[in-house]
């Protein structure tokens, strides 16, 4: 991949150098005036755009919710599997060297643009190697040990920034274009299960990073005259803010969620059980086009994973009957529940809405939203752990009798099936992965939100937001609270609750303003 993007910007570069040498001396020699040459300070101010460094530490904060967000993965797209991602990842780079070749003006001269190039290119194929052979992340399809960071998402975003810089100024929708395919590229990685989310975002930063050094430097050799000195800081206050932002957050939400009451219809006894939230983990991509300084439409793509525990009174807990023994007349229980294992829940919003906005100064901003969408929300399975009931061997307890007739044939099994000695089944966990599910459902939502927005550069912003969603999404319960029976099935019961959802986001993003 990297190899093969570094051939095509160093053929690039020899081919522009070579045709169109006479351009390039006598730009040159039109600028040995020092008076007209850059400086340093200003060719970083002019290429640095710190877009990528946000994404950077996202990506290694996000790295704790690797296992998570690919839980999501396999639950909506579990046989995902496209190959696109291979040639979106240089489509942006195609268009600005096609649109050059096309005779578009674009910021740079043949010469500057291909050498600015092939260093960003350089730095990007230097970071991202170097990072996957140290690092040696396994990727999560198991292939390789390779994963961090991405090199297809590094590559996208470096071509989509190529895009911008070059093209940006020209149309907005150059670098609306390229981004989104670079976010395309992102996002496949992840259906195809080949990176963590953690892989894709330390790509994109990478990315991003590489190109603003890659022009930076080439600014050092060439030391063009900046015809568009104050072009960073060429925005009023009242300029149309529309944006395209790349979200991180954390969310709080019910502290349970009203989980249908789950019985032992044999004996009337409920399990009592709650499903308590934890924080969730908030990543998401938004963008508005406003029409003037104070009134756009947009929308949001987010997706989150809530930490679900479930709690059981411990009474409950030593009366659930696992596996039917006192409904045959047994004096007890021969497996105890111990507790559900937790797991997270997967959420996925898609969102359109009017956006309104106010400048408080030149580079400050408030705003606010007023959205609708739907609420997608995986399927989500609770495993159950349990263990042998002491009791059983207890002969003053259970009887050698009671102890024949239900449980001998049973712990025999298991003696042999396991290769367990007595000891040993005294202390094993019996794990049962169909214990417990929630289907996915779906189902309307609506959404508000404020924020705060710094804007640093004239294509380039900083902002905070806090956002609330609503949804009471429909949850059904599949319960089978036995073990299989002699014919290997096992008792399905089914259950419905709709399930009200508050959440409160707070975060911060990155945009870019255009």
């Amino acid at each position: 991949m990297t190899p093969k993007l570094l051939t095509a910007i160093i053929a690039f570069t020899a081919l522009a150098t070579s045709a169109h040498g006479y351009e390039t001396t006598q730009t040159d020699s039109l600028r040995d005036d020092a008076s007209s040459r850059c400086s340093r300070k200003e060719a970083f101010d002019r290429n640095f755009s710190y877009m990528g460094l946000p994404l950077i530490v996202s990506g290694l904060v996000i790295k704790e919710q690797n296992t998570h967000f690919r839980t999501l993965r396999n639950r909506f797209e579990p046989t995902f599997h496209r190959r696109y991602d291979d040639y979106t990842q240089y489509l942006p780079l195609a268009t600005a060297w096609g649109l050059k070749l096309a005779g578009v003006e674009s910021r740079s001269s043949w010469g500057e643009m291909a050498v600015s190039n092939l260093f960003s290119a350089a730095l990007m194929a230097g970071m991202v190697n170097s990072l996957k052979y140290t690092v040696k992340e396994r990727r999560p399809d198991d292939s390789a040990d390779n994963s961090f960071p991405s090199g297809h998402t590094a590559t996208a975003f470096l071509c989509a920034t190529i895009l911008h810089k070059e093209y940006g100024a020209r149309s907005p929708w150059y670098s609306i274009g390229g981004y989104t395919l670079a976010g395309l590229t992102g996002i496949t990685r992840q259906l195809n299960n080949r990176h963590w989310i953690g892989d894709v975002l330390v790509g994109a930063g990478i990315g991003i990073l590489s190109a603003d050094l890659g022009y930076f430097f080439s600014d050092l050799i060439f030391k063009p005259e900046y015809t568009d000195r104050g072009r960073e800081t060429d925005f009023g206050r009242y300029d149309a803010p529309s944006f395209l932002a790349f979200n991180m957050g954390a969310a709080t939400g019910p502290r349970s969620l009203k989980a249908a009451e789950i019985y032992d219809h044999e004996h009337g006894s409920s399990l009592g059980m709650r499903l308590r939230t934890g924080t969730s983990t908030v990543v998401s991509v938004e963008g508005a086009w406003f029409f003037n300084t104070y009134v756009g439409i947009g929308g949001r793509l987010k997706v989150s994973t809530t930490p679900l525990t479930a709690d059981i009174p411990p009474a409950n807990l030593k009366r659930f009957d696992m596996d039917g023994d006192r409904k045959e007349g047994a004096p007890v229980n021969m497996f105890l529940l111990k507790g559900l294992g937790s797991d997270h829940l997967g959420i996925f919003d898609v969102d359109l809405g009017v956006y309104l906005s106010y400048p408080l100064s030149r580079r400050m901003l408030v705003g606010t939203k007023v959205l609708m969408g739907r609420r997608l929300t995986a399927d989500f399975s609770l495993n159950s752990v349990c263990r042998i009931n002491p009791q059983i061997f207890d002969r003053n307890r259970v009887s050698e009798a009671d102890y024949n007739r239900y449980y001998r044939d049973d712990v025999e099994y298991y003696l042999r099936q396991e290769g367990l000695t007595a000891a040993d089944l005294r202390e094993a966990e019996f794990v049962d992965e169909e214990f417990l599910k929630i289907r996915k459902s779906s189902v309307h939502k609506v959404g508000t939100g404020v924020w705060l927005t710094y804007r640093y550069k004239k294509n380039a912003a900083f902002r905070l937001y806090a956002d609330y969603d609503f949804a009471a999404p429909r949850l059904t319960y599949e319960l089978k609270n036995s073990w299989t029976d002699e014919q290997g099935e096992r008792e399905l019961r089914t259950y419905s609750q709709r399930t009200a959802m508050h959440n409160v986001t707070l975060g911060a993003s990155i945009g870019f303003v255009f």
